[in-house]
């Protein structure tokens, strides 16, 4: 009976359905495995998002150089390295004045390039000189920096500027013929996305120098700028193809790194020279800021963020957060502007009570193109501010009663404006910057010491109602 009871479905139509069958499987098997982007994990969900020109960048085109010092490498460098995607690594290369290691990265001593003789006549490599005395003997090198973070800061941008032509000599060594070089410090923070798209714009093939002007008669000139610079595969070939003339060019510019007060004003001399190539600015996606010393006003608001500079570590640790939350939240199809850096990290603020012994950087050398004027001899002026010398009470009242004025700050002596305001003791800003804690400090007037001290205030609820308003178009790639 069970054996009979097999046969109930004809013959013909059992070989159709088991044809039927072995074509449904290897269709299948042969399918495509594809999800929805919504399916994937945050990280390997694709970028949307196209680039900006036509000449696209590829994630190994770009070579990222990081220059460094032996006395910063472990507290300012080794932080930034905890957070650098790991699908960077092998396109990023570290310089600096001492042979050591961080972790799985070395670090290689650049000025070892320079011979003995040029090294020992060098005044301002002097550092390099005792650092390696210290190593020989065991000696800390922490012991050499400079009490006065003025004087340190001097001695490292003097050294930077022998380190330069040797870092990219070694970089055109180690990782050749790459579309991009990015030659930057420690402390500077990268959006490698917005950055491939911008670089997307230019020939790689062509000659490329991309770079900040500093700012004369400012005591740090490259404060709003930064001192980052890249250059196109083109321009390295040409400085490092042919070795003979390299090593011309070593030889007739050395003797002169002396005579410029910073690699910037170095390199950009040199490129103009050897090269006849200008210098063009990537302000200001390329800043010297970071996120609370940005100068958060309309010409930045939309603007893409794609280096910043002077990123200490607790600052960077915060980015990470910051753009690991935009990865979670779908955000990451969406360029990262200055506006989205004050919504996170000003917008959260209390800014709507004045603070004591706080300066929010009115007064700073890099504000000094959103420093508002102030009226002259008491003549009525629409587009100036009245003048608030007597108080802090009374620089916030002529804050207030300016509608260009979002913030104000106040020094109980008077200090420098950077604009024809000259000295005064009330500072008003068209843009917003949050700033930092001020310690009184120790000022001589007079030939009298004195102590300054600073009280800021903001109008937040100013600038909030016009930030709410802004709506930042999407780019067409």
């Amino acid at each position: 009976m069970l054996a009979n009871k097999k046969h109930l479905v004809p013959r013909p139509a059992r070989l159709i359905f088991f044809l039927a069958l072995v074509y449904a499987f290897c269709w299948i098997k042969g399918w495509p495995v594809t999800y929805d982007d919504e399916e994937l994990p945050p990280s390997q969900r694709p970028k949307s998002t196209t680039a900006l020109g036509e000449h696209r960048v590829g994630v190994d085109s770009l070579i990222v150089t990081v220059t460094t010092a032996a006395t910063d490498a472990f507290t300012k460098l080794a932080p930034a390295l905890l957070h650098l995607d790991g699908a960077y690594h092998k396109d990023l290369l570290l310089m600096g004045d001492s042979m050591m290691d961080l972790g799985p990265f070395p670090v290689f001593d650049v000025l070892a390039k320079y011979p003995a003789k040029y090294v020992a006549k060098t005044d301002e490599l002097e550092r390099y000189k005792r650092q390696r005395e210290y190593a020989q003997k065991g000696i800390p090198l922490s012991n050499l920096r400079e009490k006065d973070e003025a004087k340190e800061q001097a001695v490292q941008r003097a050294m930077a500027k022998y380190k330069v032509f040797r870092a990219m000599e070694s970089t055109w060594e180690y990782r050749p013929k790459r579309s991009w070089y990015v030659f930057t410090d420690e402390e500077t923070f990268i959006d490698r996305g917005n950055l491939l798209d911008w670089l997307s714009q230019y020939d790689p093939k062509l000659k490329h120098f991309f770079g900040n002007p500093p700012i004369n008669d400012v005591p740090d000139a490259s404060a709003a700028g930064g001192t980052s610079f890249i250059v196109s595969g083109e321009t390295m070939r040409l400085m490092f193809d042919d070795r003979k003339n390299m090593l011309k060019n070593f030889k007739n510019w050395d003797p002169r790194i002396p005579d410029y007060p910073s690699v910037i004003h170095f390199i950009e001399s040199f490129f103009k020279t050897e090269f006849s190539l200008e210098m063009k600015s990537f302000w200001p996606g390329v800043s010297g800021f970071n996120p609370a010393t940005a100068t958060y006003s309309p010409g930045l608001w939309c603007e893409p963020v794609l280096m910043m500079h002077h990123v200490s570590a607790g600052i960077g640790n915060q980015l990470f957060k910051f753009e690991s939350q935009r990865v979670e939240e779908h955000k990451i199809d969406n360029a990262l502007r200055y506006a989205d850096l004050w919504h996170r990290f000003i917008g959260s603020e209390d800014l709507n009570r004045t603070r004591n012994d706080w300066d929010n950087l009115s007064s700073e050398s890099a504000n000094n193109r959103w420093n508002i004027l102030f009226e002259t001899d008491g003549e009525p002026d629409a587009s100036r501010a009245k003048r608030g010398e007597d108080s802090w009470e009374s620089c916030k009242e002529s804050c207030e009663t300016n509608k260009h004025c979002v913030q104000w700050s106040y020094s109980s002596i008077a200090a420098p404006n950077w604009n024809e305001n000259g000295l005064t003791k009330c500072h008003l800003s068209s843009s917003m910057r949050l700033g930092a804690y001020a310690a009184p400090e120790e000022v001589e007037v007079n030939g009298e010491t004195r102590a300054r001290t600073w009280t800021s205030g903001w109008r937040k609820d100013h600038f909030k109602r016009w930030a709410n308003q802004q709506r930042c178009k999407i780019q067409q790639h």
